[in-house]
């Protein structure tokens, strides 16, 4: 028997090992070294619930002229406030809504 011929069982060995390591590599190239990586991910996904935050504040805070700051330095600013968005009223005067169509 000649011994410059590798085993088939060696050889079979031989190529499951490369395809792992080949699998590892690559693995670690689109984890990490690529442009698509997970740090670009969570960066990108942290600032779409930022900004999903945000255009929800927006939606709430819409038809709101003052800030809360205006509103808590100013009472006159703040009952003009409660009037016209709360439709608050005094006990002892009535108060008629219009509204535009």
């Amino acid at each position: 028997m000649s011994t410059d011929q590798p085993k088939p069982r060696s050889r079979f060995k031989f190529f499951t090992v490369l395809y792992i390591v080949t699998l590892l590599l690559f693995l670690a190239y689109i984890f990490f070294l690529s442009d698509h990586n997970f740090k670009t991910h969570r960066d990108l996904n942290r600032k779409i619930s930022n900004l999903e935050e945000k255009i929800t504040n927006t939606k709430n805070q819409v038809g709101n002229v003052y800030t809360y700051e205006q509103l808590m330095a100013d009472s006159a600013l703040l009952e003009k406030y409660a009037r016209e968005q709360l439709n608050m009223h005094k006990p002892d005067e009535d108060v008629f809504v219009i509204l535009h169509e």
